[in-house]
């Protein structure tokens, strides 16, 4: 399975961005869907997991359950032995983890990313239990107080098909070989931040971006909407109306300083545009 062409997390009416023209240039890097996914499913440590039912029979069973992760994104699970989706697994292992991303105040759920990750479920090895322990509370570090409960054990989905869908017209089927070679954006932890800030303090230098970097020189406003270790997107404004710009990074980022350095030469090389240079 091959992931799909992606298109900017931005709601169709936002889309296009109408007559301005644009220069011809390669489109700038952005993470593969394999890249969001394994971001996605590692930014967070709790799911819907869905088992087939044992009674009423053959049903999907959903439950919500938290998680860690092994070193190629498998999720791990620390399930009672008496739970519904416990028993189910017993006796049939297929079974999917669905993970989604936080949905800001006021904004369209159907507009955030979400996973599904399937395959079959099964009981960890007692020789792996104490990696999967660890690997579990280092997601989950208040479940350290029943850790050692008896009628619990550790259940590993080795994951061997991924549906991903980061919002309008991104989603594909993810391979799962690439799924598990993927590193977690590093830069998702501080997204949020950087985001916050660049729409607070530094709305005209994204303007300046949008105008003289992205060939958009009828832009009157924009604002951040994601940003990672290649490059950030967001919407800018015209009397044509909303368009989804992304830009690229000189170089890729991995902290929050890497990124404040390498806009603050952005803007430098806008302005310097703009100035005629």
């Amino acid at each position: 399975m091959s992931e799909r062409p992606s298109s900017h997390d931005v709601p169709a009416e936002v889309q296009g961005g109408g007559d301005e023209t644009r220069p011809a240039a390669p489109p700038p890097a952005e993470p593969s869907h394999a890249e969001r996914c394994r971001t996605l499913v590692a930014s967070a440590s709790r799911g819907a997991l869905s088992t087939i039912a044992v009674d009423p029979a053959g049903y999907p069973y959903g439950s919500v359950a938290t998680y860690g992760l092994d070193p190629t994104g498998n999720p791990i699970f620390f399930v009672s032995l008496m739970a519904e989706h416990t028993q189910n697994a017993m006796r049939d292992p297929r079974a999917s983890l669905l993970v989604t991303e936080p949905v800001p105040a006021g904004a369209d759920p159907l507009a955030s990313g979400r996973a599904t990750l399937m395959g079959p479920l099964t009981r960890v090895d007692d020789a792996d239990r104490p990696a999967a322990q660890a690997l579990y509370l280092a997601a989950n570090p208040t479940a350290a107080y029943y850790i050692e409960f008896g009628d619990f054990a550790f259940y590993r989905l080795d994951v061997a098909s991924i549906r991903y869908v980061g919002g309008y017209g991104r989603m594909s089927w993810v391979d799962a070989g690439r799924y598990a070679a993927a590193e977690p954006d590093p830069l998702a932890p501080a997204a949020a931040g950087i985001i916050g800030h660049m729409n607070a303090d530094h709305a005209e230098a994204q303007v300046l971006y949008c105008r003289y970097l992205a060939g958009r020189p009828e832009t009157t406003a924009a604002s951040m909407s994601a940003v990672d270790r290649y490059g950030f997107e967001m919407v800018a404004e015209s009397p044509a109306g909303r368009a989804a710009v992304r830009l690229a990074f000189p170089e890729p980022c991995s902290t929050g300083d890497e990124v404040r350095k390498a806009m603050v030469a952005m803007v430098g090389e806008a302005r310097r545009l703009a100035a005629g240079g």
